[in-house]
């Protein structure tokens, strides 16, 4: 057993110790002596401070030590210290969409996984398995959302330190398709905190698909000012629809047919997943991807958190707020946007709302998962061998087991120690009215 915060406990041993030398002094009643002036005594109990060689009130000694030290081995927060094996992993399991084939990924992370190993599962967020890790991951499905390696090596970095006290030196093993899409800026930087090399063990990239280049589909209204925008596109990877008129099920049916993206985006009506608000406003630009369009747009419509769950922002007003979302459905997606297209001047005709309507219409952000450079690869596997246990910060939030019962304890003890000591008044009490009827009758 070790203790997390020891001050703690060596504070209250300082404590214990001056509690048992206060038991040292002791007060006592006076021999009684009849003296000729007893007369002008004040009829007050009389005591005398003196050391003696063996504690008074053993018991209450005991019960006011097993107080403090119990206290303050509870703040101290002891936890057992499991024995150390030579070695252990922290495995990084991808379950994002940029995952083809989820089995692949299962087998491989199921190969390498022993008992006591560490697993975490991410996609745009990560989450550390606990319990059954194995039936965890033979139960494991893919998600609808993209991958993101930054945040799965911090969940790592915290996993191997939870593991610190159980092994002697740690390996990261990434199990994943290593999407060139999951790595972002940050990603190398924070690699570089894991202070060893690293397995990286590629299963189950998504097949690419085939770039067609085809026209885009409008349904819309007579009159609709978006068909010069659409004139405009010329032929675009992929195949998308969009649905000025409302989306009815021939869409959802076109929808099934493959990689295809279906844009929502109604001329007045409700765009799905969007809520009216209770008072429109005006904001002067939209923005997706790189391209940026400045114009005063009238705002009806918004999209709740809870609305877009699941989903992701493909484009935002200037203030964040989203204005186009994504969902995936099948091989393909459906877009819902809740952008005005003001049907008056040449708005439809400027160029950046043609590159941003093309952006709009373009192949579902799930459709293409590129690999990795052999690059990038190098700097994810690292060099040497595995990362010690001294690389990892210990967990500063571990629980102790042991403090609540110590709690406990210490409660008992002043409960116990409240009754003793109001038993021992009672007596000395009866003893100074007893030396006081004695003396009064000599």
């Amino acid at each position: 057993m070790t203790f997390l915060a020891p001050g703690f406990f060596f504070a209250s041993l300082a404590v214990a110790a001056a509690v048992v030398a206060l038991h040292f002094i002791v007060t006592r009643q006076p021999r009684a002596a009849v003296l000729p002036t007893a007369r002008f005594v004040p009829d007050l109990p009389a005591t005398a401070t003196a050391r003696a060689t063996t504690p008074s009130d053993f018991l209450l000694m005991l019960l006011r030590v097993l107080l403090v030290l119990a206290v303050g081995a509870a703040l101290a927060r002891p936890v057992f210290k499991p024995s150390r094996t030579a070695s252990a992993r922290v495995i990084l399991v991808d379950a994002s969409r940029a995952v083809g084939d989820i089995s692949a990924i299962r087998d491989s992370a199921l190969h390498y996984y022993r008992e006591g190993d560490a697993v975490v599962v991410f996609d745009s967020a990560s989450r550390v398995v606990t319990g059954r890790s194995a039936d965890s991951l033979r139960s494991l499905t893919r998600t609808t959302r993209d991958g993101r390696l930054s945040g799965a090596l911090v969940s790592a970095l915290r996993a191997g330190s939870a593991l610190r006290d159980k092994a002697d030196s740690i390996e990261l093993v990434l199990v994943s398709p290593v999407a060139a899409n999951e790595i972002d800026a940050a990603t190398d930087s924070i690699r570089a905190l894991w202070h060893g090399r690293a397995r990286i063990v590629e299963a189950g990239l998504a097949q690419p698909q085939a770039d067609v280049a085809t026209s885009v589909e409008l349904k819309s209204v007579s009159g609709d000012p978006m068909a010069v925008t659409v004139s405009r596109l010329g032929r675009l990877r992929g195949n998308a629809r969009i649905v000025r008129n409302g989306s009815g099920s021939d869409d959802m049916q076109w929808l099934i047919g493959g990689a295809r993206t279906l844009v929502d985006w109604p001329v007045s009506n409700r765009p799905r997943g969007a809520a009216a608000r209770t008072r429109p406003d005006t904001i002067g630009g939209i923005v997706a991807d790189s391209v940026v369009v400045i114009s005063a747009f009238s705002r009806r419509w918004f999209f709740a958190i809870d609305s877009i769950r699941g989903g992701r922002v493909v484009a935002r007003w200037i203030d964040g707020e989203p204005a186009a979302v994504e969902w995936t459905d099948g091989a393909g997606c459906v877009r819902s946007v809740a952008i005005p297209v003001n049907p008056i001047g040449d708005f439809v005709l400027q160029a950046s709302f043609v590159r941003f309507v093309g952006t709009i219409a373009g192949a579902c952000s799930g459709g293409v998962s590129l690999p990795s450079s052999a690059a990038q690869l190098a700097i994810l596997e690292g060099r040497g061998g595995m990362a010690p246990r001294d690389a990892f910060e210990p967990l500063g939030n571990v629980g102790s087991p042991v403090a609540s019962w110590l709690f406990g304890l210490a409660l008992v003890a002043a409960v116990v120690e409240l009754f003793v000591r109001r038993r021992r008044d009672d007596v000395v009490r009866a003893a100074v009215r007893e030396a006081t009827r004695v003396g009064r009758a000599a």
